[in-house]
């Protein structure tokens, strides 16, 4: 007898798509696929997949974006906006002017934060969020999240960034993101590309990417480390006038090998 309820979960990387189906409410192996994609080929690959997932009477899709898909910028406090269009309208022109071009197509999250703090804006393209939802229908499951990486790591480690000011980095196989936090707010957010195995980030590659960043951010670079991966096993980083705290992998059901 099939599982009565399967909960599908999908990372779409740059270059792998990876979608891993757990049965809930009895104890069974959890199933994994992972697909080689690029750009044009992303949505047929997740179409592809989904047809041919483990079925049960009750599907759930959660679907995980790799930060090539979505991009991070911190939105700094502004006085006199009250409305949510406002704080719309101030992320698309602060979009516009790291990104460059045009923002009427993105899809944005802007988290909530408090009186006078900076809040995070996480945007997509709209045609990708719309191409998800027509999938999801057309393969009868339901839709409960779609979740930008870094912020998905966020929330799952949130009561371990104990720290008041801290960087929390984010490795995939060819890309970095760094987030800076520091009185209570997101200070700014940086990814860059990635081509160093595990050796050579241990051996001094972390330490530069990360000063870089810093500098990127116009920040300094905080004396407490968070490191979250799924591709690089860096549990022995340490780098120089900082404490590291290895988080482990981006996702529980996305963890060594599964994910490369």
């Amino acid at each position: 007898m099939p599982p009565l309820w399967i909960e599908h979960s999908v990372w779409l990387a740059s270059k792998k798509l990876t979608l891993a189906s757990q049965p809930r409410l009895q104890k069974a192996d959890t199933e994994w696929a992972s697909t080689t994609v690029d750009v044009q080929s992303a949505a047929l690959a997740l179409q592809q997949r989904l047809e041919t997932r483990p079925k049960s009477s009750i599907s759930t899709l959660n679907i995980l974006l790799s930060g090539d898909w979505v991009r991070y910028a911190v939105l700094p406090w502004q006085d006199g906006l009250y409305q949510p269009d406002d704080w719309k309208a101030y992320a698309r022109l602060t979009l516009a002017q790291q990104f460059g071009g045009s923002t009427e197509g993105w899809r944005l999250c802007i988290n909530p934060a408090g009186y006078g703090e900076s809040r995070l804006i996480a945007a997509m393209d709209e045609s990708i969020y719309q191409v998800i939802i027509e999938l999801a229908r057309v393969n009868k499951l339901r839709l409960s999240s779609v979740q930008p990486l870094f912020s998905a790591v966020h929330q799952q480690h949130r009561k371990q960034l104990k720290a008041t000011e801290f960087a929390l980095v984010i490795t995939e196989a060819d890309q970095l993101c760094c987030g800076f936090w520091r009185d209570t707010a997101w200070q700014g957010i940086v990814s860059l590309p990635l081509n160093q195995d595990c050796e050579a980030l241990l051996d001094g590659g972390m330490a530069a990417l990360l000063r870089q960043a810093a500098m990127l951010a116009q920040v300094s670079l905080p004396p407490q480390i968070y490191i979250s991966s799924s591709n690089h096993p860096l549990a022995k980083l340490s780098l120089p006038q900082c404490e590291v705290n290895y988080l482990g992998a981006v996702h529980p059901l996305f963890a060594g090998d599964l994910a490369i």
